[in-house]
């Protein structure tokens, strides 16, 4: 058991800026800072709150950790590191999914 909570997390992470995307692997998101590790080099972004897009973000991941069955939709970035994801739904409520259960994850920065 742990060292399925020592593996890396294979999810395809995707950064959506206004003019490019940057595919990667996400390091951390709080408050508003972004980090995001592509080839090995970390690059750090700010994302504003947008109060008419608040939910511009997009998750795919599985609904148990030995179920193969997906839920995905859009959602909110909270707070990301290495094991945790806490995200914002549309319908205001809050899930925290550990990282190892994340397939795909858009943030995008408009």
């Amino acid at each position: 058991m742990l060292t399925i909570a020592n593996m890396p997390s294979f999810a395809a992470d995707v950064l959506n800026l206004p003019n490019q995307s940057i595919k990667g692997k996400f390091e951390a998101v709080s408050d508003g800072l972004i980090q995001i590790k592509q080839k090995g080099v970390s690059k750090t972004y700010i994302r504003k709150d947008n109060p008419f897009d608040i939910y511009a973000d997009y998750i795919s991941y599985t609904v148990s950790p030995f179920s193969k069955e997906l839920q995905s939709g859009p959602c909110k970035v909270i707070f990301l590191d290495t094991f945790n994801l806490k995200i914002k739904l549309p319908n205001s409520s809050s899930i925290e999914i550990p990282r190892y259960r994340v397939k795909d994850l858009e943030i995008n920065i408009k």
